[in-house]
């Protein structure tokens, strides 16, 4: 009897956790892409500037051989953000710019992709500080146009070391949602993730 309970046991454990891995399609990791800074896209006196921070995911989708559609959606402070305007989408392995995963479809899919806000405006004096901190040799003066960019530090330094800059990311809850339709399914599969910079 002890045998059969062990067994069942076993028998569930196993089916839970290929179910459980079953349901994952991206999971966020912390990126070692580079934190950057450029000139905002509407400059006020040319004082605005805007802090890139890639939000990198791995994705799980060559997963999953009965996936139709994606869709990436991504709000921040409470407002859903537009593709291209406040944000751009990037293959992690080659770096070049998504504009949509339908362009992918199993077993293609990227197996990682980052998320690069265009709209997170710091001051002059903000950017001239972090240029100082990390990247000596550049000037705030070299940004003179928005395709001018000024490398800093890896997101994964960046984080350790603006702890403050992290916690003020996370006041207002930023998420990702994936949109999902699969083949034999007439709904699409919504999965919502809180964002944890």
């Amino acid at each position: 009897m002890k045998k059969i309970i062990l067994f069942i046991s076993t028998v569930s454990f196993v089916f839970c956790f290929t179910n459980c891995k079953e349901k994952t399609y991206f999971k966020e990791v912390i990126s070692g892409k580079n934190v950057s800074i450029a000139m905002a896209e509407f400059p006020k006196n040319n004082e605005d500037f805007v802090l890139t921070i890639p939000l990198e995911l791995s994705l799980y989708l060559n997963n999953f051989q009965n996936i139709l559609r994606v869709g990436i959606y991504y709000e921040k402070d409470n407002r859903l953000c537009s593709e291209i305007d406040d944000y751009l989408l990037y293959e992690s392995k080659t770096d070049k710019v998504i504009f949509s995963l339908d362009s992918y479809e199993y077993p293609n899919y990227p197996s990682g992709i980052y998320l690069i806000e265009r709209k997170m405006k710091i001051s002059k004096a903000k950017a001239k500080k972090l240029i100082e901190k990390y990247n000596s040799k550049a000037s705030v003066e070299d940004i003179k146009t928005i395709n001018d960019t000024i490398s800093l530090v890896s997101y994964k330094n960046f984080r350790e070391d603006n702890p403050e800059f992290v916690r003020e990311l996370r006041r207002i809850p930023d998420s990702i949602t994936f949109v999902i339709q699969n083949k034999k399914e007439k709904k699409p599969i919504q999965i919502k993730a809180r964002i944890n910079w």
